[in-house]
This record gives C-alpha cells, structure tokens and sequence, in this order.
C-alpha cells in the first residue's frame, strides 16, 4: 500500500529545476581541469625538448665513428645487404597481408 502523506520536502528535492545551483562549482572544477591539462603539456613539451636536445648531442657525438663505420664497409657488399633487407621487409608485408596506411 503506497503512502499517502505528502512529502514536499521530497518533492522539491527531487523535483527538475532549470538551473542547478552546482554550476559555480561545476565550472570551478573545469577550470582546474584545464589548468591541469596546459601544466600537463607545458611539462611534456619541456621534457621532450629537453630528450630531443639530448638525442642530437649524441648523434653529433656518434656520426664521426658511425661514418667512419660505413666508409670502410665495401659498397657493393652493403647496398646488397640493404636490398636484401628491404626485399625481406616487402615480402614480409605481402605474406603476412598487411595493410599498411598512413590514417592515424
């Protein structure tokens, strides 16, 4: 049996209202949340700057011996080393049907 006594409390509370009276804090909140996000990606962007600046200092350390490796190779020997790499990766790609696109 359903109660019968009106509850208006209950009836405002659960009643629709236009506007919540929450939306400061909502926006409060998103804000944050945007804040957070542009710290977030300042902080990546350094970093990476930071890696990426790392990583040419040791390839200008390192192409004098790696150039240095590849002249005194034969030329012959390491074009057909390289053919035959490429030969491999294509015949890879063709048996194992892969569909290789550029969409992200």
């Amino acid at each position: 049996m359903p109660d019968l006594t009106p509850d208006h409390e209950l009836d405002q509370l659960l009643g629709f209202r236009e506007s919540l009276p929450a939306d400061a804090f909502v926006l409060d909140v998103m804000q944050r949340v945007q804040r957070e996000r542009r710290s977030r990606k300042l902080i990546l962007l350094i970093f990476g700057l930071v890696g990426a600046g790392f990583g040419a200092a040791g390839a200008l350390l390192l192409s004098e011996p790696i150039a240095r490796f590849f002249t005194s190779l034969p030329l012959t020997g390491t074009m057909q080393a390289v053919l035959i790499a490429v030969a491999a990766v294509a015949f890879y790609g063709w048996f194992m049907n892969e569909d290789i696109s550029l969409d992200t």
